[in-house]
């Protein structure tokens, strides 16, 4: 019975290794968790990937030690991994390097809090040693209030390491918001952080800051009924998602649906996937 068991674990096993390989023929991104195949079939795999027009990544549900990761990387898979995951941010650092040789972006997502006192917890000062690595540093404030200015201080540290800082803000615009898009910060927020003529009013800046800066704004827009807002938006040159046509086809504004859809964002500007925010 162990042995036939054995043979049906081995036999699914080689099936799914074999669906992988398959996607490598196509013309794709391809996304995998590290807990769907063993260490030598996502290096295999790796490997043979390719197709430099598109990428190869990685998520990371903590199976794998950081030498292994370390190895994936290196030959050119993107990892995307959270604080949730991997709370020992030191092994980041390794495994960021080795990324640059391979071509590869590793992208750590923030949840929670840092500096603490918990044993588990990051620090302000591992954040910016993993920036200096050159990780993506994606980070939320959904959970937990963040010190805008200190996160200030991140994104430059990414920005002059050659990656970034990836920034989710919820709630209401805050004038430190301009000091963050003047230090290199991708800012994504939805249209409700513009309710109020304080954050319309805002917004425009915080777009020219975050542009002077080489990065931009991301503004998800779902439901709002501004359009000269959204107009103004546009034409400072942030980048708007649009989670549904916005105007009949035969709306004049069709035309400034089309520029937004025209307009596109860099993987690297968000976490796996461009409408989410964590």
């Amino acid at each position: 019975m162990d042995n036939e068991r054995q043979e049906e674990r081995e036999s699914a096993s080689l099936k799914k290794a074999s669906e992988l390989f398959s996607l490598l023929e196509k013309k794709q991104n391809i996304t995998v968790r590290d807990d769907q195949y063993d260490f030598s079939t996502l290096l295999d795999a790796v490997r043979q990937f390719r197709d430099r027009r598109y990428r190869f990544r990685l998520i990371d549900t903590g199976r794998f030690d950081p030498f292994e990761l370390e190895w994936i990387s290196g030959h050119g898979a993107d990892l995307y991994t959270s604080d949730e995951t991997r709370s020992n941010v030191h092994d980041l650092e390794f495994i960021s390097a080795a990324s640059r040789k391979g071509n590869a972006v590793v992208s750590y997502l923030i949840n929670g809090k840092w500096d603490v006192g918990g044993e588990e917890d990051p620090t302000f000062s591992d954040l910016m040693n993993v920036g200096r690595y050159g990780a993506y540093l994606h980070l939320t404030n959904r959970q937990q209030p963040r010190d805008i200015l200190q996160v200030a201080r991140l994104a430059y540290n990414c920005t002059q390491s050659g990656s970034w800082l990836v920034y989710y803000h919820h709630g209401p615009l805050e004038k430190s918001l301009l000091e963050l898009g003047r230090n290199g910060a991708w800012i994504h927020m939805t249209e409700l952080s513009l309710e109020g003529e304080e954050s319309q009013a805002m917004i425009r800046d915080i777009v020219l800051s975050s542009r002077s800066a080489g990065s931009n704004l991301v503004l998800h827009w779902d439901n709002g009924n501004n359009f000269s807002l959204l107009d103004d938006i546009v034409k400072a040159g942030a980048v708007v998602l649009l989670k549904s046509p916005l105007f009949d086809y035969k709306s004049p504004l069709k035309v400034l649906e089309k520029g937004i859809r025209r307009k596109r964002l860099d993987f690297r500007a968000y976490y796996l996937y461009p409408s989410v925010l964590p």
